[in-house]
């Protein structure tokens, strides 16, 4: 299952959850197709702001929990040893170098979007939530 929570500013503005239309046997391949999922979501986003007279400063962050389709994705020479997701990581990959965003790899118990996926103890996911509902300051004049 794919998770995307998309933020602006700091401030929560979509999540999307889909069960995946294919059938991977590992990981690497099923977050490659959510990742592409994801830039294609952030393209969007992006355009929208745009039509709507806002500014678009900078680049976006896409943060995952695997740590291979991270580096696979931000290193020129990772090969592609899986053909059937070509489409997916040469996706990614482009707009990884366009500079249109980052990839970085976050440890999945710090991934804010698996708060809305997975049963949690208050314990696990306090210190979590600070990051999707509490921000300091104005948001509009958040600089990076």
């Amino acid at each position: 299952m794919g998770m995307i929570h998309h933020m602006l500013n700091g401030t929560p503005i979509d999540f999307f959850s889909k069960e995946q239309s294919t059938v991977e046997t590992a990981s690497y391949g099923s977050e490659f197709v959510a990742a592409q999922t994801c830039v294609k979501q952030i393209m969007d986003l992006q355009q929208t702001l745009r039509y709507l007279g806002g500014p678009i400063k900078g680049q976006s962050y896409m943060l995952g929990d695997n740590e291979s389709v991270a580096n696979s994705s931000s290193r020129p020479e990772a090969k592609l040893h899986k053909q059937h997701i070509a489409l997916s990581f040469h996706r990614v990959r482009e707009a990884v170098a366009s500079n249109m965003l980052s990839f970085i790899h976050i440890e999945g118990a710090l991934n804010p979007a698996d708060i809305l996926t997975k049963h949690w103890g208050h314990q696990q996911i306090w210190p979590l939530l600070p990051t999707l509902m509490f921000w300091s300051g104005d948001t509009a004049d958040k600089e990076d």
